[in-house]
């Protein structure tokens, strides 16, 4: 199996890509490995249609599920007495749910891992505002993509706050008293993107513009929703700064079915894999696809252990730009996200609204 304590003793964004190339086969091909022995039905995906995975001499000819497989099994590597939560999205157009099972182990690397990456920007603990209602964080066994994102953050915080009522009535009392007691404080405003664009930034009236300050806005999750709105990236950081007057503005790529090894954006805009993720993209032959050329975007982690969800192709379309050489500074790939493969589900973390 994987030496776990090894990967959380690595730098997120420092190992070079020749590095790393090996290093990730390696362990990925550990956790196939792993799952394909304890997952009968993996195990029979895979008997399908690939064939000696284990002599794999890249990562893009390891075995790969599409999004969709967590829709239709229940897949566990895992006794059931071992499982302690259920992780669950659903599309705006169907009733139907990936669902994703953690044991404690995998529950506690994709919180460490969170913590790493987001630690990449995040020096300390701080003051944090949900544009959420606390009712979206319970205790149930079943929660969802979003419920799990703000858990995940409750390591990073200290004092946190929800400026949506339960109506989802904007309340920005607490956000205002905050900043009149500490002007030069550094603060997190934190939620997913649509729905700080619907109930925060179009909430905003002009008697509630704030001045400049020390505040981050971090988010994720909803970009369809918003570029089916003609709002760019370009258009939703401006509005922010005007009207928040926050400058320090980090979107995240990432999904239910491998919560914790996200990928975090760079000041000049694009997504990076860290040391626990990697992407490549494939064309529509689902062939690998060269550098600045768009396809199907495939995601891996190694962090899921209680279910198989380290290799999935997903619905979404990007471009990978380049490699260890992102004016960021960060190491490895680095790429953008333009939308999602023509006629499939709309599907996300926010759409409970």
């Amino acid at each position: 199996m994987i030496n776990f304590n090894e990967i959380f003793r690595q730098k997120p964004f420092l190992m070079e890509n020749k590095d790393k190339n090996k290093w990730y086969l390696n362990n990925l091909k550990k956790l196939t490995i792993y799952h394909y022995k304890n997952c009968l039905e993996y195990k029979k995906f895979i008997d399908r249609l690939f064939n000696n995975f284990e002599k794999s001499k890249t990562i893009d000819q390891l075995p790969y599920m599409h999004t969709n497989i967590f829709k239709k099994y229940n897949l566990k590597s895992n006794s059931n007495s071992k499982i302690s939560a259920t992780l669950s999205s659903s599309g705006t157009t169907s009733k139907t749910k990936s669902k994703v099972f953690l044991d404690k182990t995998t529950s506690l690397y994709q919180s460490r891992a969170l913590s790493i990456i987001f630690g990449n920007i995040l020096k300390d603990k701080y003051k944090i505002f949900f544009v959420d209602n606390i009712n979206s964080v319970d205790s149930k066994a079943e929660f969802s993509a979003r419920t799990a994102a703000i858990k995940g953050f409750y390591q990073f915080i200290k004092d946190p706050e929800y400026i949506l009522d339960e109506n989802n009535n904007l309340n920005l009392r607490p956000l205002q008293n905050f900043l009149d007691q500490n002007p030069n404080e550094i603060f997190i405003i934190f939620g997913f993107t649509s729905i700080i664009w619907n109930f925060l930034i179009q909430q905003l009236s002009k008697k509630e513009n704030f001045n400049s300050n020390n505040g981050f806005v971090i988010h994720g999750g909803g970009w369809k929703k918003l570029k089916q709105q003609s709002v760019s990236r370009e258009k939703f950081n401006l509005l922010i700064e005007k009207s928040l007057g926050i400058k320090k503005i980090y979107s995240y790529y990432g999904m239910v079915e491998q919560t914790g090894s996200v990928f975090l954006e760079c000041e000049y805009g694009f997504y990076h894999s860290s040391i626990f993720s990697d992407i490549i993209i494939r064309n529509k032959e689902l062939k690998l696809a060269p550098i600045n050329q768009k396809g199907i975007i495939q995601v891996m982690s190694l962090l899921p252990v209680s279910y198989p969800g380290h290799n999935i192709l997903t619905e979404d379309i990007g471009i990978l730009h380049g490699v260890d050489d992102c004016k960021c500074g960060r190491k490895g790939k680095y790429f953008s996200v333009l939308g999602r493969v023509e006629g499939t589900e709309m599907r996300g973390c926010s759409d409970a609204y």
